[in-house]
This record gives C-alpha cells, structure tokens and sequence, in this order.
C-alpha cells in the first residue's frame, strides 16, 4: 500500500493499479481505442477495454508528484498526481503513448476516475448531494443541489444505465456548465471539489458500479464531441488535467480549490496592484465609442481614481455600431470614429495619469470582411465538410496557421508599440460548434488543437510584453474555465447589464474564479431606452446614492470595473465612488492572498438577500445586498469564524443601521435595493471552516 497526499494506491506488478476509496478500490485510468468491444452498454464511460488491459509497470515520487506507469500491448498510460498540500489540493493528469507498431485510433482518454467513493443503497444515495454549477450569458455560476437519489441514480443495483452527467461541446467551454462540481457526502468526510480544466470539450459522469458510486472526469471522447486523437508509434495524447480539493465545509472545500488556483494563474507584473479599471461599453458607448466622447470621459474618469481607461469594440471598422460585427477582422483603427486617430486619444489619456486599454477579438473574423477573408489562405479558418464554420455572422481563425499568428503578431505589435497601448480585452463572442476538420482531424481533435495553438500564440504575448496587462472575455462568462482563466490576469463575470440582478452571479462568482481576477462592473447609470441620452437632470432624478453605492459593493468583491455616464454625476454620487475606489486599493493586497466565504450557502436568482464574502489574514470583508426584497431586516451568522468585532466598511458616508452581537451580524435596511459592505474582525487566522454550511 502506498499512500500520497490524502490518498492511496495498490502497486502490483501484472495487475492494474488500484486507488483505495471508502467503498473499494478503483483503477486510475480508463481508455478506449477504435475497435475494441466498448464494455457498457449504455452512456456510461467506465468500464473500458483498454483500461481493463493496462498493468502496472512502475512508480516514482519525485518532490510533490506521484508518477505511475501501465502499460498494455498498445499503450503506455502515465498518470501524475501532483498535490498541493498548503491547500489540501490535488492536480491530476493522464498522458498515453502509442507503444505498438502500428498506428492506434484514440476514442476516449480518462483526465480522472475514482470508483467506490460512497455506497450505493437507497440511504447512501439520498445523502449524498453535489452541486453542479449552470452558467450562461447574462447568468453566469449558478450552483445547484441536489442529492444522487434526486437525479435519477435510484440503487437498482450496479448494472442500472442510469449516470448524472455534464458536458460541454465547443469552444464556449461553460456556456451552460462550468467543468466543476462539489460532492457533499453528508457525514464526517465532509466535501470534495473536482475541476476539469479544459478550455473547450469536456466531460463528466456520477453513476453506479460493482464497488459503490463512480466519478468520472475526461476531455472530449468520439460520443459527444465528433472526436478521435490518431497515433503513429510512439505518439502521445495527454487528457485535460483535473484539479482536486477536499474540505470540512462548503466555504473550505472551495477556499482549497482557491489556494490551488492560485498556483496556477499566469504572472503579470504590471496588474499586481489590481489597478482600477474603467470600460466605456457598459450604459456609455456599447460598441460605438467616439474620440469627443472618451476625451469628455476620460478626465473624470481619471479624477474618480480609475488606473486603466478602456475603449472597447467599435474602436476599427467604419460600419456603425449596431451591424459591426460581420465586418470586424482588420483592427485598423475607424476615421470615422477617431478622426485624429487612435493613438492621439491613447496619448491623451496617458497625459491624464491612466494606462490606456482597447478591445480585441482576436480569434473571428466577420464573414462580409473581404479584406481578411482575401488574404489569408484557406487554411486558416475553421472548416466542417470543406466548408467554412460561420456562426453568428463570423468565421473563426485557426491559429495553427502561420498567416494568421503573424497578422495578429502584426497587429498587436501595432497597437503595442505604435498607439501605446497597456492593456488589451480579448473577447469571444460566439462558439464554434464541434469544432473543425481543416487540417485533416476529426472537429472535436481540431478544436482542441486549434485552442491550445491560440493560447501558445497568447504566451508569446506575454512574453514579448511583459508590461502589457490581458484581460479574458467570452460574452461575459462563457469561457471561465481554468485552463483558460489561468493565461489571463483577470477576467469577465458576466455581460449581465443591470445591477439589480448582478448581485446573484456575484455572490457565487469566487466559487469559480480567484477573487483577483473576478472582473465586475459598476454602472451606476443604467439607462436603458434605446437612443435615449440620459442628461444630468434626468440622472438627478433616477440614480440615487443608494444606486451608486450598491453598485461600488457589488464590484468590491472582485476586479473594479467601472463603467456608464459617471460624468453626470453629482458631486456626492462621484464622492461615493471614489471612497469605494479608494477603499478598493487600500484592500488589494489583501485580496490577493484571501479565499472565499459563504455564509448563507449559494445565492440564486430570484434571492431577496444576498451575502458573501472573501478572508484575509485575521479579516472577513463581507458584502450584504437587498434585491428586492420587502422584508428590510437582514442578519447573517458568522459566528463559526470566531469573530471579535465588526465595523462598516463602505459606505461611510451613507447612514447604515447595523449591530453585531453574538456573531451574528443585523443590518437594517431602508431600500429594497440596497447594499453594504462591512469587515468583521477574526479570533482566527486561519482558512478552515468547520460548521458544513
């Protein structure tokens, strides 16, 4: 018996490697190769021939990672299991060699899989819960719960065809998923968090084997995603990697996963200070932005204490606004739009103390955009059947051919070095199906190469401008993946446009995204009438400091994205704001070495109250909202934490109601829509939550 981490193996040689789970022992690696007799009759992914075949060879420790080799007559499997023990983490990945002579076609690859976890009698599946988070445009991380018994495993025996399962087909890889989920065991060992860290096809399953409840974490396979890997003699495949945590509570099983994240993102320098950022899409410019304007903008953007002025879509192109997007692919800068060009406006800002941002698409080009789709070779777009993919009015790059990385090396090189840009918002607003056959693959493989040639092209980047600040977008949310997230330094929660509802993707959001990285936007003037100019009477009228101020809190929780007519402002709406902008910078620090807290469980849309928060050190910053909600009185039980002392945090301008007794924190509110942030002095420093929430 070996044990690594929190877990452990049985090593034998001539017989296949085995982890020891609660209920059983389990293989570590499943595969499946062309031909063979698929050994379930049903969806479920376990068990598999290939799997059933290798045999362990050999194991190493080096450091903190565990390598183990099998092999069969075709394949050499070499699994990793690297842990991360300041988090109680896991990271797991899976690399097949074709060891044979001859060439093997590929049809699934396990990233994960862990038999016998819990048992599989009516009580053991109504205890057992998970949470599966949904995700979508304007909509994004909404946890769910709900037992095993609830989602149609109902213990009629092992042989039942029954499996709970997620997965996601193309390039958006959570435009309804994210590739995570929380299992709840209901007793002592409390909870386990598992991520697949896929950037496009992934897939996951919970069902019923001979040893008890199995997991099941991989890639892409040829059933859901049009997907097959050929290899010649001594190739190799490596599945998505999986990302494992283990917690007493909700709040400590996600502060794991947390810490995990953090060892893995991306370091760059120049937003180490988290700098504040103001965008000029949200309620301001959306994708018609001007020189007068951002010049109007930009000084009071600058005196509000925003660090970063971001011009978004609709910098390039002539064609008006609302018919833009099929025409986007050049990247040359509008005259029509900025007559005196782009870098005087750039240079501008700069002269106002503010790093200067512009918007991208990096990875499409709009299908009327002749110009593009004259100069660059065949081989450059995604295809299916000799045809173009084209969704949503675009085509879709493929970054294995070389036109394309030296046109978008050409054209980042420009606005770089020629305009003087800091900062660049890379954004993807459609999702390309299954993929693409263009260079002879299967869609699902093409995809997937396509994708991990995209993000090579991104590194080299960063490593060419280690000033230059990315920030990641896909329609708000629908790429918040971490294998993705992990390339960018901060990235979109979401696209959602009114700030009554934003506080329910917000009080989940750091379940799935590092709380410095979470960008969240603040749009106290949120007019929606079509072509309607909101002029400074009508702000008066409509944007309370009650507006403001909720907006500024539900941005605090991640990445300060300011945004809409702040210029109408009064001054003491404007005042409001640069308290929270001031209080924003003065926590930085702190937020980039905190975990996340729910006190009150998983917010969901519709809530009436909301709270959430992140730790530092000896200090919970807890944010409360009121959505809506008739009912004014609000109390939230922190006592768990051992708190000593509470006071507000933001706004300290604005009357607040609130007491703290017994750890438990009333506030009163006075609006139905209504927010505040407080900081609640700790007994503790520590990360570990044991009340299960």
């Amino acid at each position: 018996m070996l044990e690594f981490g929190n877990m452990k193996f049985i090593l034998e040689k001539g017989k296949r490697a085995r982890a020891v789970y609660s209920c059983g022992e389990s293989p570590i690696a499943e595969c499946v190769l062309a031909g063979q007799n698929k050994l379930s009759r049903d969806g479920k992914r376990i068990p598999t021939a290939e799997g059933e075949a290798l045999k362990y060879v050999s194991h190493s420790i080096e450091g903190d990672t565990l390598q183990i080799v099998q092999e069969s007559e075709s394949v050499r499997s070499v699994i990793c299991f690297q842990k991360y023990e300041e988090s109680n983490a896991m990271r797991v990945t899976h690399i097949i060699r074709n060891i044979s002579d001859k060439k093997i076609c590929v049809n699934q690859v396990s990233a994960f899989v862990a038999y016998g976890i819990d048992g599989n009698s009516i009580a053991d599946l109504k205890r057992v819960h998970f949470y599966r988070f949904y995700n979508s445009w304007h909509c994004e991380c909404q946890p769910q719960r709900a037992s095993l018994f609830e989602s149609g495993l109902y213990s009629d025996g092992w042989a039942s065809f029954s499996r709970v399962y997620g997965f996601n087909k193309g390039s958006w890889s959570t435009k309804e998923e994210l590739p995570q989920l929380i299992v709840e065991y209901g007793d002592k060992r409390g909870f386990s968090m598992a991520q697949i860290e896929s950037s496009n096809h992934w897939y996951w399953e919970i069902g019923e084997c001979a040893q008890g409840i199995y997991f099941y974490a991989g890639g892409a396979d040829a059933w859901n995603h049009d997907w097959a890997c050929v290899l010649a003699p001594g190739e190799s495949y490596e599945a998505p990697s999986v990302a494992l945590s283990r917690g007493e509570s909700l709040s400590d099983v996600i502060a794991n996963m947390t810490m995990y994240r953090r060892n893995r993102v991306s370091t760059y320098v120049a937003d180490a200070s988290l700098p504040v950022i103001f965008n000029e899409y949200m309620h301001l410019s959306w994708d018609s932005p001007e020189e007068e304007r951002t010049r109007k903008i930009a000084p009071v953007v600058a005196s509000l204490g925003a660090d970063i002025y971001v011009i978004d879509c609709g910098w390039h192109n002539e064609e008006d606004g609302n018919i833009i997007y099929p025409y986007v692919g050049q990247w040359k800068e509008s005259k029509k739009r900025f007559a005196h060009g782009v870098q005087k406006t750039i240079d501008y800002i700069h002269g106002l103390g503010m790093k200067a941002g512009l918007w991208l698409e990096p990875e499409i080009v709009g299908y009327l955009c002749s110009e593009m789709i004259n100069h660059y070779p065949q081989n450059a777009w995604f295809f299916n059947d000799g045809m173009p993919v084209i969704v949503g009015g675009r085509r879709f790059l493929d970054y294995r051919c070389p036109e394309v990385v030296e046109y978008m090396d050409q054209t980042v090189d420009r606005i770089v070095r020629e305009y003087g840009v800091d900062y660049l918002k890379f954004d993807y607003n459609q999702d390309c199906g299954c993929g693409t056959d263009g260079y002879g693959e299967k869609p699902g493989r093409g995809l997937e190469l396509a994708t991990k040639a995209f993000f090579r092209w991104v590194d080299g980047l960063r490593k060419r401008y280690p000033a230059l600040i990315i920030e990641g977008c896909a329609s708000g949310g629908q790429r918040m993946d971490y294998q993705s997230s992990s390339e960018w330094a901060l990235i979109s929660s979401s696209d959602q446009t009114d700030y009554k509802k934003y506080p329910w993707i917000v009080g989940n959001i750091l379940a799935a995204v590092l709380p410095e990285q979470a960008g969240i936007w603040s749009y106290p003037v949120d007019s929606w009438v079509k072509n309607f100019r909101p002029t400074e009477s009508w702000v008066q009228t409509h944007v309370s400091d009650e507006t403001v101020a909720m907006n500024m809190v539900t941005a605090m929780m991640g990445r300060l994205h300011l945004s809409s007519h702040v210029e109408l402002l009064s001054k003491s709406k404007k005042d409001i704001i640069r308290e929270g902008v001031e209080y924003f910078k003065r926590t930085a620090a702190q937020k980039k070495k905190s975990v996340p807290y729910f006190p009150k469980g998983f917010s969901r849309f519709g809530d009436r109250q909301v709270a959430a928060g992140f730790i530092a050190n000896k200090t919970l910053y807890l944010a409360v909202w009121n959505t809506g909600g008739r009912k004014k009185d609000f109390t939230v039980d922190v006592s768990e934490l051992r708190p000593i002392s509470c006071k507000l945090a933001f706004p300290l301008r604005l009357p607040t109601n609130f007491s703290f007794e017994d750890g438990k924190l009333a506030v009163r509110f006075t609006e139905r829509y209504q927010a505040r942030f407080f900081e609640i002095e700790l007994g503790t420093e520590s990360s570990r939550f044991t009340k299960k929430v």
